[in-house]
């Protein structure tokens, strides 16, 4: 690299720029990695670890509830049912224990559970057994526990309550409990007793259900004097996350402690993979460093200036002229050529440019006047399907069998007599019918001749041959109003008001800017909860008394402020929901060559939109107002 020719004072230049710039942004991005991982992302990863651990222990105490819920559901099958009610009444009892409690083993492990009982209101055990389900042995003590447990606590002893469910402990470990009174099968009573279904806590199987390493331990002997966490309490370790929470008993007092474990894998695996990255991408800035150092001076800089220099001579004298110091086949060189190539087209390129903004003109101007034809052609699509609806198949038949029928002279007179009725009933709807076809072919025709003489004057626009002259603008735009909402929504209410404006202007034209302004005000109202209005006023804003502003207000979704203009650009809808954006755009082409403007308001979305058409007042306005 040659230092001292101004040249490659340049390439130095630009060189150490970059890289400076480069180092700069390799240190800050390291600085940032770092300040993120400690105040930002290290953060995260901790709150997601102790949100999982919640979870977890969360998981484990739902688990434990879904437990009692279906010890619940057993005992409420033996405790409302009317058998048992007469059961602890004593009424019945050996039938009672020999169709539903013999085998006692059979009794308990048909529910899946470990021990039942049946208990009169007074705590006296009518019947209950308690076994081990793996080894089929019984459980010695334990039914009696759970008399003891049930009479010892008075809100227990309440059997008008409903079912109550929890955890107690006994000689064989935890127990969930689910105490329920005794009531009829429609649930009614007095309670005459209650049923206790038990199961043993297998800490193994609620393991391998929440898929959580957990324990259950015992809380101290002088519980009176030790205060007891609220809540689930977390302690974050180096390798895992414990939780702790005070499991209660059935009637809601402290039982044990419930601990759960989490790994900790989520923080270390993201600050090691954060940990790599940040080297990895220091050691690639300092790469690229020493690479561009040898690149940029050989093969890159210095030919850049060299195009520079070409271009700035092109810009100065206005000739592009073909560059001819690049010969490399890279992408400086095919840069190059792509310049040479531009300079061979340019100048064909002007000539192709004014054609094609004809052409574009053309194909603009046709677009928007199919689209007009379109709006003039709907009152006749919707005529001519009135039309057809007029004439249904199956009535033209049914009059063509009548009349044949009544040809027949085999016909009796009683049917006769049928047929004349439904045929003179026939005649009736026949004449509504053909009034109602001459109101639709009246309708067709007018709608017919407006698009005839739509073409005609769009044909004549094409070739600059417009007419102008005074217009009524109220009867314009009730006419155009009649054409377009009517078809389209008839519910929808239009205000018109009570005087008229003369404005300078081509009347087919002026009807088709009003339909669209119609048509999309007709489009913004559906959908919309209440009753589509739309109302049109004539003023004169201050300061331009040589027009008339006319307004027509919609009720419907509104318009954003970013799109009050865009919506006049060819291609953009005033709906987010809808393609085209053709009509309005067309619209402000057509008001502009009639020597007015169109522009929009509106308060936002979903609260209506309003539409202002400028026009040039008639030249015997003008007279008149002078």
């Amino acid at each position: 690299m040659i230092i001292g020719t101004g040249l490659g004072w340049i390439v130095v230049r630009i060189a150490s720029k970059i890289n400076t710039a480069l180092l700069t942004a390799i240190v800050c991005g390291t600085l940032a990695t770092v300040a993120v991982l400690n105040s930002t992302i290290k953060p995260r990863f901790d709150a997601i670890e102790r949100d999982g651990a919640m979870t977890n222990h969360k998981r484990v105490i739902d688990a434990l509830e879904s437990l009692t819920e279906k010890l619940q559901t057993a005992t409420q099958d033996y405790a409302f049912w009317d058998e048992s009610y007469a059961f602890v009444q004593g009424e019945k009892t050996d039938e009672f224990v020999t169709s539903n409690l013999t085998p006692e083993l059979k009794a308990v492990e048909s529910l899946g559970i470990n021990a039942l009982v049946f208990q009169k209101s007074d705590g006296e055990v009518l019947w209950g057994v308690a076994y081990d389900l793996e080894t089929k042995e019984v459980l010695d003590g334990i039914v009696k526990e759970i008399a003891h447990f049930s009479r010892s606590h008075p809100t227990l002893g309440d059997t008008s309550t409903s079912t109550k469910r929890g955890l107690i402990r006994t000689s064989k470990g935890l127990l969930l409990v689910a105490i329920a009174p005794v009531l009829k099968s429609d649930q009614t009573g007095p309670a005459v007793g209650r049923v206790i279904s038990a199961k043993l806590l297998d800490v193994d199987t609620v393991k391998r259900l929440t898929n959580v390493n957990f324990s259950i331990e015992p809380l101290p002997q002088a519980i009176g004097y030790i205060p007891l966490p609220e809540g689930i309490q977390l302690k974050t370790l180096d390798g895992q996350i414990e939780t702790t929470s005070v499991l209660m008993n059935i009637v809601g007092r402290p039982l044990a402690f419930l601990k759960a474990s989490s790994s900790r894998e989520v923080s270390r695996a993201g600050t090691s993979a954060l940990q790599s990255a940040m080297i990895m991408m220091m050691l690639a800035g300092f790469i690229a460093i020493a690479t561009l150092w040898v690149f940029l001076g050989q093969t890159v800089i210095m030919r850049i200036e060299a195009l520079r220099a070409h271009f700035d001579t092109a810009g100065k004298n206005g000739k592009i002229t073909a560059v001819t110091a690049f010969t490399n086949h890279d992408e400086i060189g095919e840069l190059a050529q792509s310049f040479n190539s531009m300079a061979d087209q340019v100048n064909h390129l002007r000539d192709a440019l004014a054609d094609s903004a004809y052409m574009s003109g053309l194909s603009e101007w046709a677009a928007g006047t199919l689209h007009n034809v379109r709006n003039g052609l709907a009152p006749v699509t919707v005529s001519a399907w009135q039309l057809d609806q007029l004439f249904e198949p199956s009535w033209i038949k049914n009059i063509e069998a009548a009349a044949s029928e009544l040809a027949d002279s085999a016909t009796p007179p009683e049917r006769r007599v049928k047929l004349h009725a439904f045929l003179a009933g026939s005649a009736a709807r026949f004449a509504d019918a053909a009034k109602l076809t001459r109101e639709l072919t009246g309708k067709i025709n007018g709608a017919s001749s407006d698009v005839l003489a739509m073409v005609t004057e769009f044909e004549r626009y094409a070739h600059r041959k417009t007419e102008l002259e005074a217009i009524d603008l109220l009867p314009l735009i009730k006419g155009a109003a009649s054409a377009t909402i009517d078809v389209r929504n008839k519910d929808t209410e239009i205000v018109f008001p009570l005087l008229s404006e003369t404005v300078t202007g081509n009347g087919i034209i002026l009807r088709q800017i009003f339909s669209n302004i119609f048509v999309n005000a007709l489009e913004a109202i559906e959908g919309q909860p209440n009753r589509g209005r739309i109302e049109i006023a004539f003023s004169t804003k201050a300061g331009h008394a040589g027009f008339v502003n006319v307004a027509i207000s919609d009720n419907g979704e509104g318009l954003s402020p970013d799109r009050l203009q865009a919506i006049f650009r060819r291609g953009v809808s005033s709906r987010h929901h809808r393609s085209g954006g053709l009509g309005l755009h067309w619209c402000a082409n057509a008001i502009k060559v009639l020597g007015g403007n169109i522009y929009a308001e509106s308060d936002g979305s979903g609260r209506g939109a309003k539409f202002i058409v400028e026009l040039p007042v008639s030249a015997l306005q003008k007279q008149e107002a002078a």
